[in-house]
């Protein structure tokens, strides 16, 4: 291959390093109104009455906005249609938005919302998931606070536990996490020719159109959804934030609004990675050999729904890890507090599962008295064996490469010179974890991509990128596949942004499905194009025998150019689309919505840390990811995704945390809220497994999420084989470590 395979420059590199790409944020024009929310104060209550004449009395004050100018359904949510878009009578934490307020100078937005006087009815409030399921808790939707509830048995459970000769148990918390994208939620909108068009950063434009539909009631072509490049989402923007803000303030007032939210207000007002509480006993034969594992996990999902339900079944499918568990039980519990909203954050639900699993099996391992990796190795699972939930791995199944190349790495080879510090008071240790995660929306979810490229007038070419790009670099790989298959350097490219009305719907930048499969799809439209410019040239040239190279094609006596070509083609010849669904797996099991998957990537990481015994400092003295994602297109873009996810886990490890009180974030802010700087990351070994997914014409799999769910557990179990004690919460605080250390809980 000429251009995969290589470390090719990103296409939008230029115009960010320069300044002259519009994000979201960025987009302005003479007379925008800018947009503010006046949210709840209080985490339960009745809204009683409304107050806004002070506030609209202020020069500047275009207009204020509550539920009854919506119109419509004034719900939305992907699943669940459960949340309000402006609240009605209840509000269900703090931070629900009840009015919204549009103004022509943004100096004015504080003071007038301020102005807004809301009349409260305080209701009592439940916070914690347990206390949520009592019978006498209060009822945060009518329903109940019950979202869903999942329950999985495969094999014989009470045979598991007789034939087990050792069975170790533990409580693990995963809590509240931001996303914490460099851009927080941003748009900007206006009507244009009838049609509310909006610039935001979403991960899901043509589902956001849908959902606008259902908002306002309208049809979904009175909605234009355009995505440029944004500044991060994770999960964070995956789904309606601002949209239907900007739609019902552009449409009421007939002005361009923009809107942007502070730090603070995106860490208390949007969605969160879930807290989960997850409760875990397992058993083993003296060989190693594990015989059960039972398990129950308790998703924290806030306030409302969004994707609670959802998380909480991808948990229940990675629940076990990627090992052979021949007995499984396994009930998992979405629930409704008045807490901060959980919803999709990279990784989905896999990251929690896997540190109470990668946790469990180090207890194991030192019950047995056995090598932490020697235990993943034995039970590591192989292609032809069912995962903890009982489906089926039919496809590349690299767990025990990755395993085998962690062996090699340099940090490994070294590990027992590292080990020693030639201090007391400075202990060392080192931990492993593995993990694995499933590619795609799932069974019974529509997974589908449909690619587009055009050949243009000047023999240039125009691939219609379909799916968002919050940073990852997939626009640029779309446009590096299409420079393979068409034989042309990147340079005779162009590209669109996904737009709801030059894009096709080829569904979310999310669930490690975003390179996959929409680049499946552009390989077809790129095959069929290439064949209509062969045979057109075949006749244009009279000749059997051409090769298409750069902008023209040739036989041996002559050529013609792809601009002269352009010109014989209709436009049904010079833009292709072509379309292709995810694979499904065929174990149609009942284990919650979209699942189980069949396309998995697998992934080990290995580390050393070091403790401080007397201030209970963490530095990490080295770290590996080794990696099964298939193929790899761009070794560098790969990289950086690998950088990335661990670089999250580790902040998730050692310093990321919502803290809540009556459900209000206290530490909203990045004063407070710490996640890791460059300074604080180890150099990363980044080793890959050959492997080859057949289901991709270019074998690759996804890489997006599978990185992130290790780096917690790994240093757990690298902590604790550096002090002797277990922390079973993250993250693992310098407080929590001194704690341990002295024999506190």
């Amino acid at each position: 291959m000429k251009l995969l395979g290589k470390s090719i420059p990103k296409v939008d590199a230029k115009i960010k390093v320069t300044g002259k790409h519009k994000y979201p944020s960025d987009f302005f024009e003479e007379n925008t109104l800018i947009l503010g929310l006046k949210r709840s104060e209080l985490p339960h209550a009745i809204i009683k009455n409304i107050d806004m004449d002070e506030a609209l009395s202020i020069d500047g004050v275009e207009a204020i906005f509550t539920y009854k100018d919506v119109g419509g359904t004034n719900r939305h949510g992907v699943v669940h249609k459960d949340q309000e878009v402006l609240v009605e009578h209840k509000a269900r934490y703090i931070g629900d938005p009840i009015c919204l307020v549009a103004v022509n100078n943004k100096r004015i937005l504080e003071l007038a919302l301020s102005k807004i006087k809301i009349e409260y009815e305080e209701l009592p409030a439940v916070f914690d998931p347990f206390l949520a399921l009592s019978d006498d808790a209060p009822k945060i939707h009518e329903k109940g606070n019950l979202l869903q509830h999942t329950h999985v048995e495969t094999g014989d459970i009470k045979k598991g536990e007789e034939s087990a000769d050792v069975i170790v148990e533990g409580i693990y918390e995963y809590p509240f996490i931001d996303h914490t994208p460099m851009e927080t939620e941003a748009g900007f909108a206006k009507v244009i020719d009838g049609k509310v068009t909006i610039w935001v950063g979403t991960q899901t434009p043509f589902r956001d159109r849908e959902e606008l539909a259902y908002t306002f009631n309208m049809s979904k072509e009175k909605f234009r959804v355009i995505v440029p490049f944004f500044g991060g989402g994770f999960g964070r923007k995956d789904g309606l934030t601002l949209q239907p803000y900007l739609a019902l303030a552009a449409m009421k007032t007939g002005k361009a609004v923009k809107m942007y939210l502070n730090r603070e207000e995106s860490i208390q007002g949007s969605y969160h990675r879930h807290r989960v509480i997850m409760k875990y006993r397992t058993g083993a034969k003296f060989d190693g050999t594990l015989t059960f594992v039972d398990a129950k996990l308790y998703f924290d999902t806030g306030a409302y729904a969004n994707f609670g339900g959802e998380v909480m079944s991808l948990g229940v499918e990675h629940y076990a890890g990627p090992y052979k568990v021949p007995n499984g039980r396994i009930d998992g519990y979405a629930i409704y507090t008045n807490n901060i909203i959980g919803g999709a954050m990279r990784g989905f639900g896999v990251p929690q599962v896997t540190l109470a699993f990668g946790l469990q099996m180090d207890k194991l391992a030192e019950k047995l008295n056995m090598d932490p990796w020697d235990v993943r190795y034995k039970n590591a699972i192989e292609r032809g064996y069912k995962t903890g939930v009982g489906n089926t791995l039919i496809y590349s199944t690299g767990i025990k490469d990755s395993l085998e190349l962690v062996k090699k790495s340099k940090l490994w080879k070294d590990k027992e010179k590292l080990l020693k510090t030639g201090n007391p008071f400075k202990k060392r240790g080192w931990g492993i974890a593995c993990s694995y995660q499933g590619g795609g929306l799932g069974v019974g979810i529509p997974d589908f991509a449909e690619a587009k490229i055009e050949l243009l007038s000047d023999g240039k070419y125009r691939v219609y990128g379909g799916i968002s790009d919050m940073g990852q670099g997939n626009i640029s790989t779309y446009v590096q596949v299409a420079a393979e298959e068409l034989n042309a350097p990147m340079e005779q490219f162009e590209y669109t942004f996904p737009d709801t009305d030059r894009s096709l719907d080829s569904g979310p930048s999310s669930a490690s499905r975003t390179t996959y499969i929409y680049s499946k799809a552009l390989v077809g439209a790129a095959r069929v194009l290439k064949n209509s410019i062969i045979k057109c040239a075949k006749q244009f040239l009279n000749t059997e025998s051409v090769n298409l190279s750069s902008d023209k094609i040739c036989s041996e006596e002559r050529c013609v150019s792809l601009s002269d070509i352009y010109k014989q083609l209709d436009e049904t010849q010079r833009v292709v689309s072509s379309y292709i669904d995810m694979p499904l797996s065929k174990d149609k099991r009942d284990i919650g919505f979209g699942l189980p998957h069949i396309v998995y990537s697998f992934s080990t990481h290995f580390t050393i840390v070091e403790v401080d015994i007397l201030t209970g400092e963490i530095k990490i003295i080295g770290y590996v990811s080794s990696t099964d994602v298939g193929k790899i297109l761009n070794p560098k873009v790969l990289e950086g995704q690998v950088e990335g996810g661990v670089a999250q886990g580790i902040g998730a490890a050692l310093t990321e945390e919502i803290i809540l009180k009556n459900g209000k974030a206290l530490n909203a802010n990045f004063t407070t809220y710490n996640i890791p700087g460059a300074r604080d990351l180890p150099d990363i070994e980044k080793l890959f497994v050959d492997t080859y997914e057949p289901t991709h014409p270019y074998g690759i799999k996804g890489a997006g999420e599978i990185n992130m769910d290790a780096p917690p557990p790994a240093i757990g179990n690298a902590i604790y084989m550096a002090i002797g004690k277990r922390i079973d919460t993250i993250p693992f605080t310098p407080v929590k470590i001194l704690k341990a250390i002295n024999g506190e809980k």
